[in-house]
C-alpha cells in the first residue's frame, strides 16, 4: 500500500482533515464537559485532544508547505495561496500555546475552579475563527481555483506547456486595463524592446537584437557580449507575476528576470545560471541576498514563472516551483531582465499579471 496514492499530488490533501476534526471535537467536548459526569468526560480528556488536534495542525502546516512547492499554483491562487499559509502559520501558534497552557495548568493544579475552565472555553474560539480561515482560504484554492486537482492530466500534458509557440503575424505588446500586458514576439520585436524598457545597465545595441521566424512563429535573439546589460520595464508594479518563454541553451552565464527594481543596486530576482543554479533573492545597495536557491534542469524553450506577493517570493520552471523564498514586503518597483555572460538568449514571449 502506497503513502501517497498516485492520483494524489502529494500527502497534504489526506492529512488536513484530521486537525480541523479533532480541534472541532475537542472544542465541542470541552464545553459539553460543563454539563457531562467527572466519569464521562473531564478536562484531562479534553486537553489531550487539543494536543493531538495541535500535533496535527503541525502536520498538515508542513505538508501543506511542501504541497505548495510540489504544484503549479493558477494565477488567480497565488494570493490566496498567501493568504492560507499565513492563516495556518497563525493557526498553528495559537493551538501549540493554547495547549501549553492547559498542561501547565494541569500540571500547577489550577484546573478545578469553574472561572478558569470557563475562561479556557473562551480563549479556545478565536481558535476557531483561524481554524476556520485556514479551511475556507484552502478550499477557495482547491474548488475555486483547481490548486492541486486534475493530478493525472497535468502529469499527461506538462511536457506541451514547455514547447508551447506562439503563432502571430505582428509584433503586439498588449496592454490590459488593469495595467496587465503581453508581448508576443513578432517581426517588429526589436522597435517594441527599444520604446516599451528603458536601460539600467549596458544598452540595445550590446544585445545585438534580431528577430528570427519560423512557419509564422517569430521570437526575439539577444545576442550580448560579456557586459552586463540591464533593462526594465517603464512602469511599477506591486504584487506581481511575470511569465517568461525563455531558450537560453546557447547562452553561457547568468540571466535575472527581475522585479521591483528601484535603480540597478536595490531590486528582487531569480537568477537562472548556465551551470543548472537557479537562486532566489534581492540585491540591496549592491549587496546580494540569497532566500533560496536550487539546481534544476530543462533545456529548450523554458516557461519561466516569477512570483512576488507580499513576503512570498517562488520560482517555477515549466510548472515545476523549483525556488521559494520568504523575506520584507517590497516597495513597488518595475520588472525587466538582467544578463550577465555571453552568446544567445532567444524570448518567446513575457506576460505581466498583478496579483
Amino acid at each position: 500500500m502506497e503513502l501517497i496514492p498516485h492520483w494524489a499530488p502529494n500527502l497534504h490533501p489526506i492529512i488536513v482533515h484530521f486537525p480541523i476534526a479533532i480541534i472541532l471535537l475537542a472544542v465541542l467536548m470541552d464545553f459539553l464537559n460543563f454539563f457531562l459526569p467527572d466519569n464521562w468526560w473531564d478536562d484531562i480528556k479534553s486537553t489531550i485532544l487539543y494536543s493531538i488536534g495541535a500535533l496535527s495542525g503541525i502536520a498538515a502546516y508542513y505538508t501543506g508547505t511542501w504541497a505548495a512547492d510540489s504544484i503549479f499554483v493558477p494565477t488567480g491562487a497565488q494570493s490566496v495561496l498567501n493568504e492560507h499559509s499565513d492563516w495556518a502559520v497563525w493557526t498553528v501558534w495559537f493551538f501549540g500555546i493554547y495547549v501549553m497552557l492547559r498542561i501547565a495548568l494541569h500540571w500547577y493544579q489550577k484546573m478545578d475552579p469553574r472561572p478558569i475552565r470557563i475562561a479556557l472555553f473562551v480563549l479556545a474560539l478565536p481558535g476557531v475563527f483561524l481554524l476556520y480561515e485556514t479551511g475556507d482560504h484552502g478550499a477557495e484554492m482547491v474548488f475555486g481555483y483547481g490548486a492541486g486537482t486534475g493530478q493525472l492530466l497535468q502529469q499527461q500534458n506538462i511536457d506541451s506547456m514547455t514547447t508551447d509557440s506562439l503563432q502571430e503575424n505582428e509584433s503586439t505588446f498588449t496592454v490590459h486595463d488593469n495595467g496587465d500586458w503581453t508581448w508576443e514576439i513578432g517581426p517588429n520585436g526589436v522597435s517594441t524592446l527599444l520604446t516599451e524598457f528603458e536601460w539600467l545597465e549596458g544598452g540595445i545595441q550590446a544585445l545585438r537584437p534580431t528577430i528570427r521566424s519560423n512557419n509564422k512563429n517569430h521570437v526575439l535573439q539577444l545576442n550580448p557580449n560579456s557586459s552586463p546589460n540591464f533593462y526594465i520595464s517603464k512602469e511599477t508594479y506591486q504584487n506581481v507575476q511575470v511569465d517568461y518563454y525563455v531558450d537560453m541553451s546557447n547562452f553561457e552565464g547568468d540571466i535575472s528576470l527581475v522585479n521591483h527594481v528601484q535603480d540597478a543596486k536595490n531590486y528582487d530576482f531569480v537568477m537562472l545560471s548556465s551551470d543548472g543554479m537557479i537562486s532566489q533573492g534581492r540585491v540591496r545597495n549592491g549587496e546580494r541576498e540569497i532566500f533560496e536557491e536550487s539546481k534544476y534542469s530543462a533545456s529548450g524553450i523554458m516557461f519561466i514563472r516569477t512570483v512576488a506577493n507580499g513576503t512570498h517570493f517562488r520560482g517555477y520552471i515549466n510548472k515545476e516551483m523549483v525556488v521559494h523564498g520568504h523575506g520584507d514586503a517590497p516597495q513597488a518597483g518595475k520588472i525587466g531582465v538582467r544578463l550577465n555572460g555571453s552568446g544567445s538568449i532567444i524570448i518567446d514571449k513575457i506576460s505581466l499579471t498583478q496579483l
